[in-house]
């Protein structure tokens, strides 16, 4: 949880000077997340924009990284240890418990938040999206309306399906409003199974959707569900479960489809706000960006393997098809 970790060298390239970039001092960078960062969709991405900004290990950059894996007691306490080593900018990556803690704190360091799985205006991370107060603003991705997309788009590629798995957790539990409206519009019913403590029950949550006849699993956005995607996969393979990932990894990794942000884009707009601070912008003056490019990636294997077959209207509207 508190070791420091180092950029890779094969994420960032050749080092280059500092002063190419327009980096004018050496900065402490603090990143607060809730998965280590070779195992984050995001944080990686973040600090490969930064290198390419200028802002390198070994070039004048120091990157203070802290992982709540997951627990969310840990949050206040690892928000503490970055804000004392007094870190000139901080990205809160993920759930809202990063940028809450941070808040809370009442610290004066900027803070850059990366919105996985809330609304910040909503959960009062800002008072403003057009113009934060104080020193936090960001990006987020508006994740109900994702999670309810999902719960369409399957409805397309198995439209005899009637109930869908869901699995929800504290991190996720607000996405589960968008899914229920939309599934009592469309007639269809949810078996939502939610995780209180950790290490999850996934085994235990699929057999509970196969008692209750479950034809399909849309998936929530967590951090805990992302890290444990080799685990779901593996269970959906067993109970042959058409699927919706959250992002085009886990299409990757063996479900049918994803419905996601476009990683790449969202992450460089984070860090591109990060540089913007660090050269002397200040939050307030910077609008809260919502994601608004995203990607349908269709797992062809997987589609295969469940005898599913993706109608034209899908597959038109794919980003990506994975053979």
């Amino acid at each position: 949880m508190r070791r420091r970790q180092f950029l890779l060298a094969s994420a960032l390239g050749a080092i280059a000077p500092a002063c190419a970039f327009g980096q004018a001092r050496s900065v402490r960078i603090g990143m607060l997340s809730a998965r280590s960062l070779d195992g984050s969709f995001y944080a990686g991405p973040i600090v490969q924009r930064l290198g390419e900004l200028g802002y390198r290990e070994r070039a004048g950059m120091s990157l203070e990284y802290r992982s709540a894996e997951g627990y969310v007691d840990r949050y206040p306490k690892l928000a503490r240890e970055l804000i004392d080593l007094k870190c000139d900018l901080i990205f809160a990556i993920g759930p809202e418990l990063a940028a809450g803690a941070l808040r809370d704190a009442r610290t004066s360091i900027p803070v850059v938040f990366l919105a996985i799985d809330y609304d910040p205006l909503e959960k009062r991370i800002v008072t403003s999206l057009s113009r934060p107060d104080g020193n936090i603003t960001g990006v987020y991705v508006p994740q109900g309306a994702l999670a309810a997309k999902r719960l369409e788009i399957m409805r397309e590629v198995v439209p005899t399906a009637r109930r869908f798995l869901v699995l929800a957790d504290v991190f996720s539990k607000d996405q589960l409003e968008a899914v229920r409206k939309t599934a009592n519009a469309a007639g269809v019913q949810l078996t939502i199974v939610e995780f209180s403590k950790q290490p999850y029950d996934f085994a235990g949550a699929f057999e509970t959707g196969r008692k209750a006849g479950v034809q399909a699993l849309v998936g929530l956005a967590s951090g805990v569900f992302a890290s444990n995607v080799a685990t779901i996969s593996a269970l959906l393979a067993k109970y042959r479960l058409p699927s919706a990932g959250t992002s085009a990894a886990m299409a990757g990794r063996g479900f049918l489809l994803s419905y996601g942000p476009d990683v790449p884009k969202t992450t460089r707009r984070v860090a591109e706000i990060g540089a913007r601070i660090l050269k002397g912008a200040k939050p307030a003056d910077i609008p809260v960006e919502q994601a608004d490019e995203f990607e349908l990636v269709i797992n062809a294997g997987s589609a295969r393997a469940l005898g599913v077959r993706i109608p034209e209207s899908v597959l038109a509207r794919a980003t990506r098809i994975i053979a």
